[in-house]
């Protein structure tokens, strides 16, 4: 169901009383196709009311990709979406109430799908490690990913592994990892554990999309501890924060120097423009040790995890801050049929999570071209040495050369 009960209503009203004046119309265009007209498609309606919401009404686009949905109540409490499954994917429309605006159009784009990753990069992984929990010995880990799909195609994946290893959204987990939870961008998508990491049959469709986690590192009786770390799919941008009793060390994230937002200090390692399957470690020391404990048993993830309302929301308003704060200058607008709230199942959820999915990094116009040119340089130029069409040698100079405009770039955002 479309989450329309992420928005606060107040109290509702007897629909007896409800002014029936109000009407929604518009078109269901494929964005793969340049915006082209589909015909035949069912498109539903829902309206919620208080805290409830329910499917009213579904009809079937005309020869032009119209629908209309006339006679709607007006009243203020009272909120409506528009939402169609096409090709395994779900699509939803903005959020809109009628009391100002009785008639409104809203249009739905849809995308063609493909199983292929090949124009699939993460714009910015952010791993965040909260203060070890000395009765556990256990740290909490927070993860943001920001996907960016350069194709005009939703990437679906799927979880069937009968013919080996799924084809599906993938997150690696370092190989202590419990009590997975997942938050934003898994709405309604089901996920399995596999290959020491987390696959998810959820879509990503073109433009960018923001995924968070969060899970449970023991370290048991250890004062040290190698974060393991394995890149999935190419990544412009890594982002390690430590808080400050936790002493880091790697030979590929670089340490940064301590960084300050809202009284909280954490250790930055970063590194840039690296590739699928790279992996990486970083050695943790200084963390308190405790008495031997057994050692807690693997959890499937679990999306529906209630503390998540809270937890996942606490722990990226801390990493977005943090991340704000050196990226303060990667602000971009991303265009209104490419939100994230086009990929949503219509599941009701707080309002605290609509609008926490609604937070992506982003980075002004011209600085989005580029980095959009150069991820794009990266990808091909991966794709033509897997395809063999150059040697190891001159991939390896013109990767070097890109990866050093990409570190110019960020340099740039950083500094300005």
């Amino acid at each position: 169901m479309v989450m329309l009960a992420l928005v606060c209503f107040g109290f509702p009203v007897s629909s007896a009383h409800a002014a029936s004046t109000g009407r929604i119309f518009g078109q269901l265009l494929n964005g793969t196709h340049k915006n082209a007209p589909i015909a035949g498609q069912s498109v539903t309606l829902q309206m919620a009311q208080g805290n409830t919401a329910k499917d009213l009404l579904s009809v079937t686009t005309d020869a032009h990709g119209s629908y209309v949905f006339p006679n709607l109540a007006t009243d203020k409490p009272i909120s409506y979406a528009l939402y169609i499954r096409y090709q395994g994917v779900q699509y939803s429309s903005a959020i809109v109430t009628l009391d100002t605006k009785p008639v409104q159009q809203l249009n739905l784009t849809v995308y063609d799908a493909t199983k292929s990753t090949a124009n699939i990069a993460v714009v910015r992984a952010t791993i965040l490690l909260h203060k070890p929990d000395a009765q556990k010995g256990s740290i909490a880990v927070s993860e943001l990913y920001i996907f960016r799909n350069l194709d005009t195609h939703t990437y679906v994946g799927s979880l069937d592994a009968s013919h080996g290893k799924p084809n599906a959204l993938r997150f690696s987990l370092p190989h202590t990892a419990t009590n997975v939870s997942l938050g934003t961008g898994f709405d309604g998508y089901k996920a399995i554990e596999v290959n020491s990491g987390v696959a998810s049959d959820a879509a990503i469709p073109p433009g960018d999309s923001q995924f968070a986690f969060t899970f449970d590192m023991p370290y048991y009786t250890n004062s040290s501890y190698d974060f393991d770390y394995k890149v999935v799919y190419p990544t412009v941008e890594l982002t390690l924060l430590l808080p400050p009793e936790i002493h880091g060390s790697s030979s590929i994230l670089v340490a940064k120097g301590p960084v300050t937002s809202q009284q909280s200090t954490f250790n930055l390692f970063q590194a840039s423009a690296l590739q699928a399957d790279q992996e990486t470690h970083v050695q943790l020391d200084g963390l308190p040790v405790i008495n031997p404990v057994s050692s807690p048993a693997t959890s499937t993830p679990d999306a529906g995890n209630p503390w998540l309302v809270i937890g996942i929301l606490l722990a990226m308003a801390i990493i977005l801050l943090v991340t704000g704060l050196i990226y303060r200058s990667l602000r971009r607008s991303v265009p209104a049929k490419k939100k994230r709230s086009a990929q949503k199942q219509p599941v009701q959820a707080p309002a605290s999570s609509q609008r926490s999915s609604k937070v992506a990094g982003a980075a002004t116009k011209p600085d989005a071209d580029k980095e959009q040119a150069l991820l794009q340089e990266l990808l091909d130029l991966d794709k033509a040495f897997e395809a063999g069409k150059m040697s190891k040698s001159v991939y390896q100079e013109r990767r070097a050369k890109t990866k050093a405009r990409f570190r110019a770039l960020l340099s740039e955002k950083v500094t300005s």
